[in-house]
């Protein structure tokens, strides 16, 4: 089995710098509500795909937006009511507010982006504005 993580992010002004990082490993966690779901971020010439792990959840209950910049995804996950019947004998899921946010970067297109959710798998992509894609110049 393969794991990889990586790290050789281009430094484009956005996220995913050695700073940033670094104070997003310390977010909060104990005692908090909050869940923070995996994701991964994948850019191409076109723009940056994230994939966010959300299982069990229902599109209309994620709300998705970007402001001054950042693009916020946040849901709930509630608990289920089990009878007064049941024993629960173990539970590790995770209950509550599901938040991530990411500084979007310089070339990012605010006005071009497109989400969906399959399969546990919220897909975010966001456009890099024209002007910022590479362009191939025909040599004569």
């Amino acid at each position: 089995m393969e794991f990889r993580y990586e790290t050789s992010f281009p430094n484009n002004g956005w996220l995913f710098n050695r700073m940033n990082g670094f104070f997003n490993d310390f977010e909060p966690q104990a005692g908090s509500s909050n869940i923070r779901p995996v994701v991964d971020v994948v850019e191409d010439n076109s723009g940056y795909h994230f994939y966010f792990d959300m299982p069990g959840l229902k599109n209309d209950s994620v709300d998705l937006r970007v402001e001054n910049g950042t693009l916020t995804m946040t849901a709930e996950r509630k608990r289920p009511e089990w009878s007064k019947e049941s024993a629960v004998h173990f539970s590790e899921r995770h209950y509550g507010t599901i938040r991530r946010s990411f500084a979007l970067p310089k070339d990012a297109n605010h006005e071009g982006i497109h989400a969906s959710y399959k399969d546990g798998v919220l897909e975010v992509t966001v456009e890099k504005r024209p002007e910022a894609r590479p362009v191939k110049i025909q040599i004569n």
